[in-house]
């Protein structure tokens, strides 16, 4: 029999949907082995590769002489390590929203969707189910709170641009803590719509703070907490700003407060917190802002694992909804020898790539491209090399006929491979499988291989709780819904609805 390339495309397609459920039946309340913790913390390095966990590991040790926390957890016994399949019931590389709702519904989702089908099928979320059962609940992130990541867990929307939608949205959910980004989206003299969400949310019972000081002086209650006007500041421009380091609290600070708000409960609380600018710089492949971002993040984790270790009743899970920019170090030199004096010249770069666009401007000639390239990342770029990064930004890339390196943000990083030495393969998500560690009753759940979607009936099970969504739907009929709806859900936004200063659209 033959096989035509269509009906491959077909099936392959088709397989993204029909994965089965592996451990299915150990994710089953009447299955669990073991103690049941009576918390749940989920830890999300949004758009983390295995590379970016490497690298953030060679550079603490570079600079500080000791090993990355993570790396710590995974040389420890009583941590479990494995890895996860991130795909989307559209792609076999999926975006933040279908990852992070296939985590709150228990089922794989278009891009672009939060825990709804194309046909409009809504999903029941882990947070909704979760409160029902008098379960207490937390979102903490460093981007806008009505990011897709954060939504995954509560939200149920066709559209994971409709960001000031979102916001709405969150007031009715009743999640208990809620802090990150997102000012435009809840402030009524930023939102179109004049609506004042601060107010109501105030009225519903939640302390609302606006910056790092009131946060730390909270008592227990219910939080909503917003820190910039969008996403929050990659942590190198914190390390070099005091304005930032004074207004915005850490990540590892918004997961301590939100832990103390949220333990106590006697059924306990589900948590998950989101270093969600690990993925913007993957997506503008910035490698000083990943690796600040990663080792924030980590601080985080921190946080939580020792919380844990004196509760003793708390599960951490931490992974990545999916890799982005495929980073790496790469050997480089006589006998690999330029590597290690590259890698470590990250040390003095003192800006996220924003900043750096920003200071050289629309119209730069070479010499400006040097000055702040020197200024701010201390590189004494060539004179070609300078031109080639100018050139690009004025729409005339060298590289124009490479569809993934042609972006200014892809040639700049391009050119200071030749310095630091670390690659990026694009601005976009990968297919890697993800890295996934566990500490607390239940990690022997997280061993070897596990699909995004099975989290869900993991943190279900682990609380005794047990629901089914409508079944997983297939990609044909996902598609055939989709190709009827896409000009109506994905209709461009106005830009207060949604957030336009991720580093690109593919987020």
């Amino acid at each position: 029999m033959s096989v035509s390339r269509r009906s491959l495309l077909t099936l392959g397609a088709a397989g993204l949907a029909s994965i089965p459920f592996a451990r299915i039946e150990a994710f089953q309340p009447q299955a669990w082995k073991g103690k049941r913790p009576k918390n749940i913390i989920f830890c999300v390095a949004d758009g983390m590769a295995l590379q970016v966990v490497t690298m953030a590991n060679h550079y603490q040790q570079m600079t500080e002489g000791k090993h990355s926390f993570w790396t710590e957890l995974m040389e420890r016994p009583d941590v479990a390590t494995g890895f996860q399949d991130t795909r989307s019931l559209s792609s076999i590389v999926t975006d933040s929203a279908a990852a992070a709702g296939a985590w709150g519904s228990g089922r794989r989702q278009w891009n672009g969707q939060i825990n709804v089908y194309p046909d409009g099928t809504k999903l029941r979320t882990l947070y909704n189910i979760a409160q029902e059962a008098g379960i207490k609940t937390g979102l903490v992130t460093t981007t806008t709170m009505t990011h897709a990541t954060p939504s995954g867990f509560a939200v149920v929307i066709d559209n994971r641009d409709r960001e000031a939608d979102i916001a709405a949205q969150h007031l009715t959910n009743n999640v208990d803590v809620l802090l990150g980004g997102g000012d435009k989206f809840f402030n009524a003299e930023k939102r179109k719509d004049k609506r004042d969400l601060y107010k109501e949310f105030a009225a519903k019972g939640y302390q609302v703070v606006k910056d790092r000081n009131s946060l730390l002086g909270l008592k227990s209650g219910k939080i909503l907490g917003i820190f910039s006007d969008s996403h929050v500041p990659f942590s190198v421009d914190r390390m070099n700003d005091v304005s930032i380091q004074t207004q915005v609290p850490t990540l590892a600070e918004m997961a301590k407060t939100a832990i103390e708000n949220l333990k106590g409960g006697k059924n306990g609380f589900i948590l998950q917190i989101e270093g969600g600018k690990v993925d913007h710089a993957g997506h503008a492949n910035d490698i000083a802002g990943q690796i600040h971002d990663q080792i924030a993040f980590e601080d985080a984790v921190k946080v939580a694992i020792e919380f844990a270790e004196k509760d003793g009743e708390t599960l951490v899970i931490i992974t990545s909804d999916h890799a982005t920019g495929g980073p790496s170090l790469n050997g480089a030199g006589e006998e690999y020898g330029d590597t290690t004096k590259g890698f470590a010249s990250i040390a003095g770069i003192k800006a996220s790539f924003g900043p750096i666009f920003d200071a050289i401007g629309k119209k730069p000639t070479a010499s400006m491209v040097q000055d702040v390239i020197r200024e701010k990342m201390t590189y004494g770029l060539k004179e070609a090399e300078a031109q080639a990064i100018a050139d690009t930004i004025q729409g005339k890339s060298p590289f124009g006929l490479l569809e993934l390196q042609k972006a200014p943000q892809s040639v700049l990083a391009l050119i200071l491979q030749n310095y630091h030495k670390v690659g990026y393969t694009s601005l976009n998500h990968t297919s890697d499988h993800v890295l996934v560690s566990a500490f607390g009753p239940g990690s022997q759940y997280c061993h070897g291989m596990t699909n995004n979607f099975e989290f869900f009936n993991l943190m279900l099970a682990a609380k005794g709780l047990k629901h089914e969504n409508p079944p997983q739907m297939t990609f044909e009929e996902a598609a055939k819904h989709m190709e009827k709806n896409k000009d109506a859900v994905f209709a461009e936004l106005e830009p207060w609805q949604t957030s336009e200063d991720c580093s690109c659209h593919q987020h």
